[in-house]
């Protein structure tokens, strides 16, 4: 069971707003006060920068979308007659959730936070903001893609390889595999 992408398509805009909404103003009153003490608001603005220029939270749009559809597929499995009611809940389920995208966006701040001190996250900006640093996070998919494949390649070489010589090693010592 898939979402039509209108929907998964609305997920997504409400949880981007979610997020920006975090990104622009205070945080929601759940959070840890003291992780707020740990940082300031420029340090969490900058990682907030530095996440929005690398793209780095994109890979997670996709959560909410992906758990209504599971959870559709879960409940309209065993009750396919109601798949249409089905639907309209999750649906409405998944858009009441949607709000709690800031909870991650925020976690993500904290991460980038801890790792990089507000001066090296201002340096990232300014990488991030260039023509070259632009490139990068344009084809950082394309070349970790090309990385995976090529990985996959040698260990699929390498697993055929290590089967042979394991062969070749027991046929010297007299069995036969």
């Amino acid at each position: 069971m898939k979402f039509p992408a209108y929907m998964r398509r609305t997920f997504q805009i409400i949880s981007l707003g979610a997020a920006l909404a975090l990104a622009a103003g205070p945080a929601s009153a759940q959070q840890n006060a003291a992780e707020d003490a740990e940082f300031s608001a420029d340090h969490l603005r900058l990682a907030q920068e530095v996440i929005d220029l690398t793209e780095s939270d994109r890979t997670f749009d996709d959560i909410l979308p992906m758990l209504a559809d599971q959870t559709l597929g879960v409940f309209a499995r065993s009750n396919p007659a109601l798949t249409r009611e089905l639907e309209t809940a999750v649906f409405d389920v998944a858009i009441s959730m949607a709000a709690r995208r800031a909870e991650l966006s925020r976690t993500l701040q904290l991460i980038w936070a801890r790792r990089f001190t507000e001066p090296e996250l201002v340096e990232l900006k300014g990488f991030f903001e260039s023509g070259v640093g632009g490139k990068f996070v344009e084809l950082t998919p394309v070349i970790t893609a090309l990385g995976v494949g090529a990985a996959r390649q040698w260990q699929e070489q390498l697993a055929a390889e290590m089967v042979e010589e394991t062969r070749r090693v027991m046929r010297e010592q007299g069995y036969s595999l």
